[in-house]
């Protein structure tokens, strides 16, 4: 997108990019569209130009590949994703195909747009690959962020079930979650308040 936009910024088309790429038309205007929501492209999904940022980046890159994803970093940690993605990270690293389940399931996004999400956010350097391919946040999303995102904490702040606190909840294995949960409408039997 960069290379077709250049350094004057000129406007580059989802057909356009579609045709240079190979890509399908809404392939290409899915990609611009979230390029544009870290700042490396301004525009609409059909037609837009590469930032100041984006032009810069893609530059730095073709130069040094690692400078280039440290220039991505303070773009993609201001993605919304980051502070969600970042709380279902905070107990401990998981698979890449289990964090993409997770972040389907909490925003109702396609899996191949979840899967693509955590790899872009894998190459800006907000999330890590450890050698046993588990996924986690980086230092500097770590630094970042605060210890707690607010939903997470507010949810661990607010009590336990039946002993339990929500991280505990969550690390629970299925068969023992749902016999859990199938408790439940028998303690409102003895409590209703």
């Amino acid at each position: 997108m960069a290379t077709l936009s250049g350094p004057e910024r000129r406007s580059v088309s989802s057909l356009e990019l579609s045709g240079r790429s190979g890509l399908g038309q809404d392939t290409a205007a899915e990609i611009m569209a979230f390029l544009g929501t870290v700042g490396l492209v301004e525009g609409t999904r059909q037609e837009c130009a590469a930032t100041v940022a984006g032009w810069e980046i893609a530059t730095a890159c073709r130069k040094d590949e690692t400078q280039g994803r440290l220039l991505l970093l303070p773009l993609f940690l201001e993605h919304w994703s980051v502070p969600l993605l970042y709380g279902m990270l905070l107990d401990a690293p998981v698979e890449q195909s289990v964090l993409v389940s997770r972040l389907r399931e909490a925003t109702g996004i396609a899996a191949r747009r979840a899967q693509y999400l955590v790899e872009w956010l894998m190459l800006a350097l907000v999330l890590r690959q450890d050698p046993a391919m588990r996924i986690s946040p980086s230092a500097a999303c770590t630094i970042a962020l605060p210890s707690a995102p607010p939903a997470v904490a507010a949810e661990e702040s607010s009590g336990l079930l039946m002993g339990l606190t929500f991280a505990e909840l969550r690390s629970l294995p299925p068969e023992r979650y749902v016999a859990l949960l199938k408790q439940v409408p028998a303690l409102y039997d003895l409590d209703p308040a």
